[in-house]
């Protein structure tokens, strides 16, 4: 089954099914909105006979050796990553630790090449959007120390917390993303876009097959991403933290941290970022761009958050005109 997120763009999914239910926790109602945190989409496809598990293991080391090459179509254009073709099992087994019911059942999916951001779209650049075209939004979901809540005085601007023009820029609703990529197209005559939930997650597990792409231990996330940890703890008094340190209780400058196999950096943590691809609470072998609820998937964890939402397979949503301090995004490109 065909899906783009724009005309001309296709992604061939191969749903498997395999045993047993899986988890995932929902988020961000439109009603009553939360930070970004575990949800859920589509994939898209039909069922193929299983590849063979050394033409798989072949293709998967061929991939990692073309990966890493970058590339900037501008000055003020983000830099991209060449990311190869493969196939890759999506989601989590119900034997992950911190897996949710929106994250299987586990599922293989073909990706075709594309190219994607090697940053998180970065303050500066969004800067560099506005002063040329004057867009302006405002009003953003800021963590008061017990709750998210509106804050209407709040903007990309003026997240709740002091950014550089390296950090990634948040406060961004789903439409300011699209926003600021047609700004891009028209600049650059490129085709720049979202990322699909798959393609995000074939690009964050460069390969890997653990809960994250470092490995299973969520407390080694401090060498690898900006996640809450016990120096947002200090100041945050959140939940559950990783048992680390990572020096930053907001925001981190983007590549602060070692990246993956494919040279992409803070695809775990910093901030979540938003993917053109629908939420639907079960994998059912489709992806779609739009459906009836409006509500967009998230993806990576961030700053605040805890090991369980801090995975490759982990999913979060919001509606698509909702702003939080801890959701930013990143492109893709064919």
């Amino acid at each position: 089954m065909p899906f783009s997120c724009r005309p001309g763009l296709h992604l061939a999914l191969l749903s498997i099914l395999l045993l047993c239910p899986f988890s995932a926790s929902a988020i961000l109602p439109d009603e009553e909105p939360a930070p970004p945190k575990a949800v859920q989409n589509k994939p898209v496809s039909k069922p193929k006979p299983r590849e063979d598990t050394n033409s798989k293991k072949a293709e998967n080391q061929t991939s990692n050796r073309a990966a890493g090459k970058s590339f900037r179509d501008c000055g003020d254009c983000p830099e991209m990553v060449r990311i190869p073709g493969g196939s890759f099992m999506m989601g989590a087994s119900s034997g992950e630790d911190g897996s949710q019911d929106d994250e299987g059942p586990l599922h293989m999916v073909r990706v075709d090449g594309f190219a994607i951001g090697k940053y998180e779209v970065t303050r500066a650049q969004f800067a560099a959007f506005v002063d040329d075209t004057g867009y302006e939004s405002s009003g953003c979901y800021t963590w008061n120390g017990s709750k998210w809540e509106e804050d209407s005085s709040a903007s990309w601007r003026r997240p709740g917390f002091s950014q550089g023009g390296d950090h990634p820029v948040v406060c961004v609703s789903f439409e300011d993303a699209e926003a600021y990529t047609r700004w891009l197209n028209r600049k650059t005559g490129k085709t720049f876009r979202l990322p699909t939930e798959s393609e995000w997650e074939y690009a964050a597990r460069a390969g890997t097959d653990a809960a994250r792409y470092w490995g299973e231990d969520g407390d080694d996330a401090c060498r690898y991403a900006n996640v809450g940890d016990r120096t947002a703890k200090q100041t945050l008094q959140n939940r559950t933290v990783h048992d680390c340190s990572d020096g930053y209780v907001y925001t981190a400058p983007v590549g602060s941290f070692k990246p993956n196999r494919f040279g992409l950096y803070d695809v775990l943590g910093n901030v979540w970022e938003w993917t053109c691809s629908s939420y639907t609470e079960r994998y059912d072998g489709s992806e779609t761009e739009y459906g009836s609820s409006g509500r967009r998937v998230v993806r990576d964890g961030s700053w605040f958050d805890a090991p369980e939402d801090v995975r490759s397979a982990n999913r979060g949503w919001s509606g698509p005109t909702l702003l939080f301090n801890n959701l930013g995004f990143r492109l893709a490109h064919d």
